[in-house]
Order: C-alpha cells, then structure tokens, then sequence
C-alpha cells in the first residue's frame, strides 16, 4: 500500500497554496480542518465552507497518490465558491494560469462502481457505487431503470 500524505503534510500543503495562489485570503491552517476519508465514495475530495473542513478520500488517493495536491487545491476553491460554476471556472483558470495544477475533475470515482442501472427506454447508464433508492427514474426520458450488481 502506498504511503498517504499525514494531516500534518497537508496543513504544510494548505499554507504553501494559501500564499501561492489565494495571498493569504483563505482562512487560516488553524480555523479549517483537513481530514482524510475512508468513506468518500464517488468523489477525490469534499469541501464544507460554512463548517471550514475539507475531506480527502482515501481510496482515490492510494491509487492516484500524485493528485493529493490538486484535490487539495480544488477544495481549497470551495472555501472561496460554493458549486463549480461559472465563477468556479474562472478561479481555477487563474490559478493554473499561476502555474497552480488544479482540475475541475477527478481522474475516476474513488471506488468502483458496484451498481449497473439502465434505463429501459433510453437506454442510458449510470454505474454507482452505492445503491440507488428503489423507483428511481431517468432525468432524461422518465423512464424505468433496471439495477444490476456488477460487483466489489
């Protein structure tokens, strides 16, 4: 297995972004908490503003150590903007025009999808990891889905 970042690397992680690409505007190391997450799922990283703590996930990070930083970063945005649009976007043109590596997206889901769904009269497909409520619908033509266990 390889070997995290430790809580301690990543607040180091956090200062250096905060004066490279913010000027020190984030909030301090001190009053945000930086965590790793064994149970993130479908996603690299989470940020809660109003609670001031980002959430790293294990499970993508041990298979793409290399984008520690750039999660970080991400969630670093979402201290400044809520969402991924518009104003999201021009924030992180700005810091990879810094030189900041930074992505809107996350190489793949950090675990597996174990969960097939298919619609049955548009055939669209949506792969989850963790099981959809019963009755779910499709967003794009109101159609049935059809669930199938694709494994761990």
């Amino acid at each position: 297995m390889k070997k995290l970042f430790s809580v301690d690397e990543l607040y180091k992680l956090y200062e250096k972004y905060n004066s490279l690409y913010f000027d020190n505007k984030l909030p301090k190391p001190y009053e945000v908490t930086i965590e790793w997450s064994n149970r993130l799922s479908s996603s690299a990283g989470v940020c809660y503003r109003r609670a001031k703590i980002i959430r790293l996930s294990t499970a993508y990070h041990i298979k793409y150590p290399e984008e520690v930083g750039a999660t970080l970063l991400h969630e670093m945005i979402h201290l400044k903007i809520k969402g991924h649009g518009h104003d999201f976007k021009r924030e992180l043109r700005r810091i990879q025009s810094l030189g900041g590596k930074v992505y809107r997206y996350s190489k793949e889901t950090a675990k597996a999808p174990r969960w097939k769904y298919s619609c049955k009269k548009c055939d669209a497909v949506i792969k989850k990891y963790k099981r959809y409520p019963k009755n779910i619908i499709c967003g794009r033509c109101r159609g049935e889905f059809e669930e199938v266990y694709i494994g761990d």
